[in-house]
């Protein structure tokens, strides 16, 4: 396995009283993330390909479980179902038929509002494919769907119902050449009936779009209830683009705006990843780039995007910066205090040579967490020390405890997986489904309102670099034990709100019905429930009532995380016997004495703690 994790316990001799105090000091305020890769043990073999395989963390099988799938460089797709507790995923097997190629994206969407989910695969140097899927059986249709079969470099796609006809359309973005034959992206309108139109050439994005494209993301950014269109390109030569919807009833629905708007960056751009971290109720956009380019986060003002944040003086891109080649950038409320922080991943920008490439490059994953939307780079070592050489990764939460973790399909023989450590502070998690509007909400925005201060997110179907988030929209809510309202802004009809839902649940909302709790943390767990069961360590799980040995003490630091005998070790980032004790000296005096043989009388016939 690429990344060996050491999952440490606590100490023995913590638990004899001789000590006369703990060896620990509990640092649950600081937000954690667990590297439970070992345990979950995902095998993917990403060891060759060009810059990166895609990950998906949607459900497929239909049970609102997240599910996790992984494309290949040779086309031996993973597949592995969610089974909502601690123990992880099963690999199941979906009788796909053989294509050895490049897979890049994995993309999970009901395409025929049939209540199931369907499946397109995006590849680098072959046709792309479209299965649909009749209650668990995927049939081919990529010959007969309308879906070019060309040989195109494609990359990243998106669906989003631009039209509002109650069916998700479908973006491609590939990353070519201008001496390639088909040197542009592509546009599908969904016809209904579970076939696609090439509309790329009418769309208006046509003769400006194309040419080393990773990634598009529908989202609404200037609100008018329509779905727009970001770009993001490669190279400084290559602005990213932007299109903005005119009418889907135009000869020409999109016209180009990214100059005009602020969004057409000339960067190498890699990423685009969209997120209202404010909390201004606007969708803000975090693109990353190499080094040199700087990562950039563009706020939203009044629909003029800048990296200066104006309201304050402040200049977030600054706080944000990751001196290595960065990928996917993903937002995830890691604590739950209500402000997404921010995770983005470092890998590299050559042609995979696995495992001779561990030796070029050693730059960890970046963690930034939010405080009000200020942010500031997480210490712990899994961020600061490990490398992990990551490009592609996704945000679901697969033990279903209301803490958001991220898989990322990484270089190497196992994916990993960072499982954040819930804390007191509380969350709320919603299943939109439309029946108006197209059957996964896709498009879709959630305000969450607690104390007259909101939130919102977007549903999108296919974001960042090759990824794929889980359909639940999750909101950490810090102290509060309910919500005050819920507005859901549909794609098609009229808003819907709710209030006084209750916290700490996961709640199915239908359009234009009342909402259904489908189940609390406390039911993922039931009898069992996996994690640090040890109340000082950084990561212990209040909810745990079986130890899995992960409890971490990578927050604490020398001198005084370590109690008395103990000393601070690096290489095991916990506390462990000093290595050079004086033998009999239990009250460390550094003599020994009638008070040590005193001290050892006193605890010789007492019962040890549990």
């Amino acid at each position: 396995m690429l990344r060996m994790m050491k999952f440490i316990k606590y100490p023995i001799w913590c638990k004899t009283t001789i000590f006369f105090a703990s060896c620990l000091i509990h640092l649950a305020s600081i937000a954690q993330m667990a590297d439970v890769s070992n345990l979950i043990g995902l095998s993917t073999d990403h060891t060759g390909g060009f810059l990166g395989a895609g990950v998906s963390f949607a459900d497929f099988n239909g049970d609102r479980i997240d599910d996790l799938s992984f494309a290949h460089h040779l086309g031996d797709l993973r597949f592995y179902e969610g089974t909502g507790e601690e123990a992880g995923f099963i690999e199941v097997d979906l009788d796909l038929p053989d294509y050895p190629f490049e897979a890049k994206m994995i993309l999970w969407a009901d395409i025929d509002n049939d209540g199931d989910q369907d499946l397109l695969i995006t590849y680098r140097l072959a046709p792309n494919r479209l299965f649909r899927n009749d209650g668990g059986e995927f049939v081919n249709v990529s010959a007969t769907c309308g879906i070019n079969q060309g040989a195109r470099k494609s990359y990243g796609a998106c669906f989003g119902d631009y039209n509002k006809d109650g069916y998700l359309d479908l973006f491609v973005a590939n990353y070519t050449s201008s001496f390639d034959e088909y040197a542009f992206n592509e546009l599908y309108v969904n016809q209904g009936d579970g076939t696609f139109e090439d509309v790329t050439m009418t769309s208006g994005m046509y003769e400006v779009t194309g040419i080393q494209s990773f990634q598009g993301q529908w989202v609404d950014f200037n609100q008018d209830g329509l779905l727009d269109l970001h770009v993001v390109r490669d190279r400084t030569i290559y602005a990213n683009h932007f299109f903005e919807q005119q009418s889907a009833d135009a000869v020409a629905p999109f016209i180009e705006k990214a100059g005009e708007v602020g969004l057409n960056a000339t960067i190498n751009c890699m990423s685009t990843s969209i997120s209202d971290y404010d909390g201004d109720l606007d969708m803000d956009v975090y693109i990353t780039a190499f080094p040199d380019d700087q990562n950039w986060l563009l706020v939203n003002n009044d629909y003029s995007f800048s990296p200066l944040n104006e309201d304050n003086g402040e200049t977030p891109m600054d706080s944000l910066q990751v001196d290595a080649v960065c990928w996917a950038g993903n937002w995830l409320d890691v604590d739950n205090n209500g402000f997404e922080d921010l995770h983005v991943a470092n890998g590299y920008s050559e042609y995979t040579n696995y495992p001779a490439i561990l030796d070029v490059y050693d730059e960890p994953d970046k963690l930034f967490l939010s405080d009000n939307g200020v942010f500031s780079e997480s210490q712990i070592n899994l961020f600061q020390n490990v490398n992990t050489l990551s490009f592609s990764t996704a945000v679901g939460d697969f033990n279903r405890d209301g803490f958001p973790d991220l898989v990322s399909n990484c270089v190497g023989d196992y994916a990993q997986v960072l499982r954040a450590d819930p804390n007191e502070n509380h969350w709320i998690k919603f299943w939109l489904e439309g029946s108006m509007s197209n059957r996964d909400a896709i498009g879709a925005t959630i305000e969450v309102w607690t104390n007259g201060t909101p939130q919102s997110r977007m549903l999108f179907a296919g974001e960042n670099y090759l990824g794929q988030n889980s359909h639940w929209e999750h909101f950490g809510i810090g102290d509060m034990p309910s919500v005050d309202s819920v507005v859901v802004n549909w794609p098609i009809g009229l808003p819907s709100v709710h209030v006084g839902l209750a916290a700490d649940e996961h709640w199915l909302l239908v359009q234009d019905e009342e909402p259904i709790s489908l189940w609390t943390s406390q039911n993922a767990c039931e009898d069992e429930c996996y994690g640090c069961t040890y109340g000082e360590a950084c990561n212990f799980n209040p909810e745990a009532n079986i130890d899995d040995g992960s409890c971490s003490f990578s927050c604490w630091s020398n001198p005084e995380a370590c109690g008395l005998g103990t000393v601070w070790d690096e290489g095991s980032a916990s506390c462990v016997p000093d290595p050079d004790p004086c033998v009999g000296d239990l009250n460390y005096d550094n003599t020994v004495t009638v008070a040590d043989l005193l001290l050892l009388l006193n605890v010789m016939f007492g019962a040890c703690p549990e």
